[in-house]
C-alpha cells in the first residue's frame, strides 16, 4: 500500500478529517454562537399561531385581547406581534380552560388514552425518512403535542439536527437504555428517563442514537446463544417506555435504512406506522419486496404476542407534481393503496434542501428567507401530513378529528 497505513488507519484518517471540517462548519453556521442549541428557536406571527393551533386568524386575535392569562408575546417590525413555542403552549391551555377549544382538538391524552407510538420505518435508503420525521415531530410539537423523539439510527441524523450527539458529547444513547447486563461487569441497562434530553424546541425531547447501537445488534445474537436478561429483545424498548408513559402523548422513532434487531423492537412497540415512499418505481419493488419481509418478521415475534396497530399509512416523499412520470405512479399508488395512502405529498422543494444544508427543519427557517410560494408550498404539504397524522392518534383515542379551520 502506497501510504503505508493500514486500511483501518486509512479510513480513521479520513474520519478524523470530515469530523473536523463538519465542526468548523457548524460553528460558522452558528456564529456568533457555538453550537445550534444556543439559540432559542425562532417567534411566530399571529397568523403562524392561528394555523398551528388550527384556529380563525381573527378568532385568535379577539381571544388573545380578552381572555384572561393570556401571554402578551412581543412587538417586533411593523408592529406586528410574535409568540415563542412556549407562549404558543400558554395559549392552547388557555383556550382550552376557557372552552374555546375541545377534547377534539386539544392534542394531550385525557384520561384513559394511551400513549401513541410512531414508528417511521422503511428499509430503503434516501427516501427521507429522517427528514419527514424531524418535521412532524416539530409540527405536532408547535400545536401542543408532549413528544418524545427516539433516533434508532446508528448515524443519529435526527439526533443531530436537534443538536444531541450522544458521541461527541458522551451522553448517555438509546443503546444504555436497551443494552445487556455484561455478565463480567454487571453492569447493565440504565432507566430510560437517564437517557432523555431536553431539545431547544418546546415539547420535544430526545433519546439519540450512537454508533454503539451496532452492539446491540451483537449482544442480542449472543443471548440467543448464551441467554441473558429476562427481557426478550422485540419488548425492551416497549418495557422502557413504560417508565415514561405518563410524561408523553406521542413517541416518535426514528429508524435505521436496514433491518435490525432495535428496528424490530421499535416495530413491536409502535401503535402506528408511517412509511415514507420516494416516488419511483425501483423504490415501489422495494416497497413489495419490504412489506413482506417486515410482515414475516411481525409474524415471528407474533408467535409470542399478538401486534395490531391503530393505523398503517404511506407517504410519498421528494415528490413533485410537475414530473409526468412520478404523476403516474402517483396515481397508480393511489388506485391499489387507497385510503392507506396520505392525501398530502411530501414535496419535492429547494426550502428542504437548504434546510437540510443548514440543519434546520423548516419551522426554524425565516420564511422571509424564501420566495413566498415557495415556502408556502412545502409548508402547506408538512401541515398537510400533519393534519393526517393527527387525526389517526385522535381517532386511536376515540375523538372525532376536525377540520381545519379557514382563515
Amino acid at each position: 500500500m502506497a501510504s503505508g497505513l493500514l486500511a483501518s488507519e486509512q479510513l480513521m484518517e479520513f474520519s478524523s478529517i470530515v469530523d473536523t471540517a463538519l465542526t468548523q462548519q457548524r460553528e460558522l453556521l452558528h456564529a456568533p454562537d457555538k453550537r445550534k442549541s444556543d439559540k432559542p428557536m425562532r417567534s411566530f406571527s399571529v397568523r403562524e399561531v392561528s394555523t398551528a393551533l388550527r384556529i380563525k386568524y381573527n378568532s385568535l386575535r379577539q381571544y388573545l385581547n380578552t381572555l384572561p392569562d393570556m401571554p402578551q408575546g412581543t412587538l417586533e417590525a411593523g408592529n406586528r406581534k410574535f409568540f415563542t413555542s412556549e407562549e404558543i403552549n400558554q395559549i392552547l391551555s388557555v383556550l382550552y380552560r376557557e372552552g374555546k377549544i375541545d377534547d377534539n382538538r386539544f392534542p394531550r391524552r385525557l384520561e384513559g388514552d394511551s400513549q401513541a407510538r410512531l414508528v417511521v420505518y422503511n428499509l430503503k435508503g434516501g427516501v427521507s425518512k429522517t427528514s419527514l420525521s424531524v418535521n412532524l415531530a416539530q409540527f405536532l410539537a408547535l400545536r401542543g403535542y408532549r413528544i418524545l423523539a427516539v433516533d434508532l439510527d446508528p448515524q443519529a441524523s435526527f439526533s443531530d439536527m436537534f443538536d444531541v450527539q450522544a458521541d461527541l458529547d458522551r451522553l448517555p444513547s438509546i443503546y444504555d437504555v436497551l443494552r445487556y447486563a455484561d455478565p463480567e461487569t454487571g453492569e447493565g441497562p440504565i432507566p430510560i428517563t437517564q437517557a432523555i434530553h431536553p431539545t431547544y424546541v418546546p415539547n420535544i425531547d430526545l433519546v439519540p442514537g450512537s454508533m454503539s447501537m451496532t452492539e446491540f445488534e451483537y449482544e442480542t445474537s449472543a443471548s440467543f446463544r448464551g441467554g441473558a436478561d429476562g427481557t426478550p429483545f422485540h419488548r425492551r424498548i416497549a418495557d422502557a417506555l413504560e417508565a415514561v408513559d405518563d410524561a408523553y402523548d406521542l413517541v416518535i422513532f426514528d429508524t435505521p435504512p436496514h433491518m435490525s434487531f432495535a428496528v424490530i423492537a421499535a416495530v413491536f412497540a409502535a401503535t402506528g406506522m408511517l412509511i415514507p415512499l420516494s416516488a419511483g418505481m425501483l423504490d415501489v419493488v422495494s416497497l413489495a419486496k419490504f412489506l413482506e419481509l417486515a410482515a414475516g418478521t411481525m409474524q415471528v415475534v407474533e408467535q409470542h404476542q399478538d401486534k395490531r396497530y391503530d393505523f398503517i399509512r404511506f407517504c410519498l416523499t421528494r415528490y413533485s407534481a410537475s414530473d409526468p412520470a412520478q404523476l403516474q405512479l402517483s396515481s397508480f399508488l393511489r388506485s391499489h393503496l387507497g385510503g392507506a395512502m396520505l392525501r398530502h405529498d411530501f414535496v419535492s422543494s429547494t426550502a428542504i434542501a437548504d434546510a437540510g444544508n443548514t440543519m434546520n427543519p423548516l419551522l426554524e427557517l425565516d420564511p422571509s428567507s424564501f420566495h413566498r410560494k415557495t415556502y408556502d408550498r412545502i409548508f402547506e404539504s408538512l401541515q398537510g401530513i400533519a393534519d393526517e397524522v393527527d387525526a389517526e392518534i385522535m381517532r386511536a383515542w376515540g375523538r372525532t378529528p376536525v377540520a381545519r379551520e379557514e382563515s
